[in-house]
């Protein structure tokens, strides 16, 4: 019972997180931050377009930048081969469980 309680605290909380992002108008702020920053690349081509500069789209491509570390790929990859593991083993575990039990 006391699982089913925590469950449905967890659901609860999460239901009203989003509500409440959802509400202050979270997710249009940044659909407006979009729409921001590609007039502003649109304007910096047309800008660039009339003083005859070279044009290639990586100068208005946004580069998203990478915050991994040598260490979260080392984590990373330890958790993959620690979850494989884990199903491997669990699998096992259940085979013979059920070869026990017919």
């Amino acid at each position: 019972m006391k699982v089913f309680k925590f469950l449905l605290f967890v659901t609860i909380l999460a239901f009203l997180a989003l509500f409440y992002a959802y509400s202050n108008g979270y997710y249009e702020r940044l659909q407006n931050d979009k729409v921001i920053l590609t007039n502003q690349k649109i304007e910096e081509f047309e800008n660039n377009l009339k003083n005859g500069k070279d044009i290639t789209i990586e100068d208005y491509m946004v580069k998203d930048k990478s915050y991994s570390t040598k260490t979260s790929e080392l984590s990373l990859k330890v958790s993959d081969k620690a979850s494989n593991l884990l199903d491997s083993v669990i699998k096992f575990l259940f085979q013979k469980l059920g070869s026990v039990v017919e």
